[in-house]
């Protein structure tokens, strides 16, 4: 007879259930072994004792600007106060209150602070002729004096000089080696089981099967014979039958199981366990930019 517990109880949940566990953690060890596995081949170089010695670094070259491209500038005037004086007013001053040595033509611009000092001086015109009188390869002249002619408590004293102008120079470039450890720009595999389901369906089928058969069958016969004498008579009979009955009865009984298993498991690129990080860390402070004859620019 079909008994639903009993076939339950014969079904091996332990073997079927944790044999997919044991696969998922077994995955999972072999996830850090290639982690690991990983890091110490690409990672790192090793001694002909197979001993892990230093990371393995990939050098870039390139060339570095190491001095911009400068411009050529013109060569320019520049007031230089010396003694800032005391007591001028600056009306009278902007007024025509200097002289220049005979350049007329060139102008200037005073500014006095309220003290009475000179406190900054400028050119607001003719500067191309302060300049032409400036010119080292015809007079040697490299500064003009002031002449003030406002009246003042202290003289000021002021000068006016060429600052040289400045050729066009290319930029300069340097080679430079940067030297990165390989493990710092390669992603490294730490796959880790997020989840995982396991669903498991039984369904189990009985049949029974019940048949029975019945046969009877009957055989008759009869024979009758008879005499006379005389007055009397006599006679003989006889009968013959037989019977036979037959009967069949099978029974069956059948049990059908059927299973289904699904797996679903879920996994993720996990995060640089904190050790690793760590390593990273130190590997990425490591990388310095260096000359590639291993000499400063000049």
């Amino acid at each position: 007879m079909f008994n639903p517990a009993e076939e339950m109880s014969s079904i091996a949940f332990d073997k079927i259930l944790g044999g997919a566990l044991n696969a998922v953690v077994s995955a999972q060890n072999n996830s850090s072994m290639t982690t690991v596995n990983f890091i110490k081949s690409v990672g790192f170089q090793n001694d002909e004792n197979g001993n892990t010695v230093k990371p393995v670094y990939v050098d870039f070259k390139y060339p570095k600007e190491v001095a911009p491209y400068r411009a050529a500038t013109p060569d320019s005037i520049r007031c230089v106060i010396k003694n800032k004086g005391k007591g001028y007013n600056e009306s009278e001053l902007n007024n025509g209150g200097y002289n220049l040595e005979g350049l007329t033509d060139v102008a200037l611009n005073f500014t006095v602070n309220t003290e009475g000092e000179i406190s900054a001086v400028s050119v607001v015109g003719g500067e191309d002729k302060l300049l032409e009188k400036l010119k080292d390869d015809k007079s040697g002249q490299t500064e003009l004096k002031i002449t003030l002619s406002a009246k003042s408590e202290t003289a000021a004293d002021i000068a006016i000089k060429k600052v040289p102008g400045t050729k066009a120079s290319a930029a300069k470039f340097q080679d430079m080696t940067l030297q990165v450890p390989l493990l710092t720009i390669v992603p490294v595999p730490f796959i880790r089981v997020a989840s995982t389901d396991i669903e498991l369906n039984v369904k189990i089928n009985s049949i029974y099967n019940s048949s029975e058969s019945s046969d009877t069958k009957a055989d008759s016969g009869m024979t009758a014979s008879a005499s006379a004498r005389g007055l009397f008579c006599r006679g003989n009979v006889s009968i013959n039958a037989s019977v036979s009955h037959q009967k069949k009865k099978s029974t069956a009984e059948e049990v059908k199981k059927e299973y289904s298993l699904n797996i679903k498991i879920h996994a993720v690129q996990d995060d640089v366990p904190a050790g690793m990080g760590r390593i990273l860390d130190i590997l990425e402070e490591s990388i310095v930019p260096k000359f590639s004859n291993d000499q400063e620019s000049a």
